[in-house]
């Protein structure tokens, strides 16, 4: 498993795995438009009483929100 990199390393192309100061990581890029990272965020809510109302949020984050990074794994078959 890879260890967390300097924010200032973290490549502005491609997708990484992100700590943002949650608990989890979460899978960000660079967004150039807006000069931010943006992270998927998962979100669950309840329905008919039970937490299984899954979806993903978009969430922008400041340059200097991002504590640290890693590559994603590669894929194998």
């Amino acid at each position: 498993m890879s260890k967390w990199q300097s924010p200032k390393t973290a490549p502005k192309g491609g997708v990484i795995i992100a700590n943002l100061g949650f608990p989890f990581p979460l899978v960000a890029t660079w967004n150039k438009p807006s000069s931010k990272w943006v992270a998927a965020n998962l979100e669950i809510d309840l329905y008919n009483g039970e937490w299984n109302d899954s979806s993903f949020s978009n969430e922008y984050f400041s340059e200097k929100e991002l504590l640290g990074w890693m590559p994603l794994p590669e894929l194998k078959n």
